[in-house]
């Protein structure tokens, strides 16, 4: 067992994880199959050894073989470009022209060159004909056959396709008269199938391997899309804070998630009424350094699966059943139908790519405003949307709960990130609070609103300028999916943290929705508000019949 991985001697704990895929199906539907690749692994022993022609590379308890061929040496227009309206919306397929990521501009100044990108996932066909030329030798690890040696983490069985075709959409070779292409097609890969073993430590490990050389770690994966809340090991909130801290020498690792595919979590056996998960509900969608984004389809509109959240930063297009996402596949395949805010994030991670190599000193603060200021604000008669305060010259103008800041624009981000004055990484970030309330009070039953505040005086907060507001509360209820939640600032924004929903089942006799026990809220809402004034806490019950209480709430702020 590697002596570096600290994390699994803690314990492991299977984790049920559910990756992110459409209400409107299966992300692994795949057409095209062809070409044998090109493998470099380790041999069993761990010693690293390029296979020749002919050698048989996988696991002998797998049902999926690879073997290792000679490299394709194909140049030209690829032939899928065309079908890939996330990249270049001209309006094919009936799409609405220019809603899409805006690379061409982008890769006139970065093509996203030597930054790796690592995706943590269940699999990676790392010797794919589209993906290999990209993929960093001799840098992947396997969870699953880690005591047998083996390095590579290529699929196993047929279901396992969903991390290619991420990998796919981050780093597609371009111009290899092969499939399509990739947001950053240059940037390096690796892949952690960390998700073959489900664990909290190997999860934990995936998302701090190799954290001098991996610039992006995506994660198109999370909790069960059911609106019950899911609190995470704290083995996740520490690889996370350790990455933010020395990943890229001190810069902070970059962290992208998937927002959640239960925009419409249906209740079991409930055909009518369709309630919403959201983002906030997903303890590994809260924590600081995370990059929360959801989908948008060729319209530029919310799908229906797509999730709501204060913690939206962005969003990226994810498609949907009829209109997926073109990208690559297992067996050297390629599928036109990937969907999800598992499509959605791994764009976001390619345009990290891009806009790390256009400048390698952004920290992961840096990123995270970059793409807020940049974004592009989609669908925009919306109801969602609401103004932003603070919007002066070069600040995001606008927020929505549905969508973030808007959708990312990987021209704008790049070109920002050029010239980009850095506010510094996690040595430099202000920290204010937490501030606590703990005057336990009952909360109006019925159609009553419960009021709190919680005042922050100037001496003791010198954040002018929120960068992501934690909220964490206490609350006694006999069925916690009753209650609305929502915190307001000092300049009158809101934050929608949580909305009232039935989890689980019709019957409302068992909550299964989960407790308010010191559940973290995250919300990036309130960019560039000032922390000093008072903040208030509107809880509403919206079910008569059921008591509750809250016991305490404490309000932390992160900024500059």
């Amino acid at each position: 067992m590697n002596s570096n991985r600290a994390f699994r001697l803690i314990f492991l704990t299977i984790l049920s994880l559910s990756l992110l895929q459409a209400c409107s199906g299966s992300s692994s539907d795949s057409t095209t199959t062809a070409v044998s690749p090109l493998i470099s692994t380790s041999s069993p022993t761990g010693t690293p050894a390029t296979a020749s022609a002919g050698d048989l590379i996988s696991s002998p308890s797998c049902s999926l073989q690879y073997r290792a061929t000679a490299s394709a040496s194909s140049t030209g227009i690829d032939p899928l470009w065309t079908q890939q309206w996330h990249l270049k919306n001209t309006g094919q397929n009936s799409g609405a022209a220019g809603e899409d990521l805006n690379v061409a501009l982008a890769w006139q100044l970065s093509r996203g060159a030597g930054v790796r990108v690592a995706v943590v996932d269940n699999a990676l066909e790392t010797v794919h004909v589209d993906l290999a030329d990209n993929v960093e030798p001799n840098a992947s690890y396997s969870y699953r056959f880690e005591q047998q040696g083996y390095s590579d983490p290529l699929p196993c069985h047929v279901s396992e396709g969903h991390g290619t075709s991420v990998a796919g959409i981050i780093a597609a070779r371009a111009d290899n008269a092969i499939g399509g292409a990739g947001v950053a097609t240059q940037a390096k890969l690796v892949g952690y199938n960390a998700l073959a073993t489900n664990t909290d430590a190997d999860l934990a490990d995936a998302l701090n391997r190799d954290l001098g050389k991996n610039s992006v770690y995506n994660s198109s994966w999370g909790s069960s899309d059911d609106a019950i809340l899911h609190p995470v090991s704290q083995l996740h909130d520490l690889a996370l804070d350790h990455g933010l801290r020395v990943g890229r020498n001190g810069l902070g690792a970059l962290y992208v998630f998937a927002a959640g595919n239960g925009g419409c979590a249906r209740a079991t056996g409930d055909t009518i009424n369709c309630q919403s998960d959201n983002s906030n509900y997903d303890g590994y969608l809260t924590h600081p350094g995370a990059i929360v984004v959801a989908a948008t389809d060729k319209y530029g509109r919310a799908p229906r699966y797509s999730e709501s959240g204060a913690n939206l930063l962005v969003n990226a297009p994810g498609g949907d059943g009829s209109n997926g996402i073109t990208t690559t596949m297992i067996r050297d395949g390629f599928t036109q139908s990937f969907s999800g805010t598992s499509a959605a994030a791994p764009m976001v991670s390619g345009v990290l790519a891009l806009m790390v190599g256009a400048n390698p000193a952004l920290s992961w603060r840096d990123a995270r405003i970059i793409l807020a200021r940049t974004a592009r604000r989609n669908d925009p008669t919306h109801p969602s949307w609401r103004d932003n305060p603070r919007a002066a010259a070069g600040h995001a103008n606008k927020f929505s709960h549905r969508f973030g800041f808007g959708t990312v624009d990987a021209a704008r981000a790049v070109a920002a990130s050029k010239s980009w004055q850095s506010v510094g990484g996690s040595d430099q970030l202000l920290s204010c609070g937490p501030f606590l309330w703990n005057s336990e009070t009952p909360i109006p039953d019925g159609t009553s609103s419960l009021l709190s505040t919680v005042t922050v005086p100037e001496p003791q907060c010198a954040i002018k300028q929120i960068e992501q507001v934690i909220l964490r509360i206490n609350i006694a209820h006999d069925y916690s999916g009753d209650l609305n939640i929502t915190l307001t600032s000092p300049s009158s924004t809101d934050s929608e943290l949580a909305s009232a929903r039935r989890c689980g089942s019709i019957s409302r006799d068992t909550d299964v929705c989960g407790e308010y026990s010191n559940w973290r809220f995250s919300s990036v809402r309130h960019l560039d508000e000032p922390a000093i004034g008072t903040w208030r806490l509107l809880i509403g019950d919206t079910e008569p019949g059921r008591s509750g209480r809250l016991l305490s709430w404490s309000i932390q702020f992160l900024g500059r």
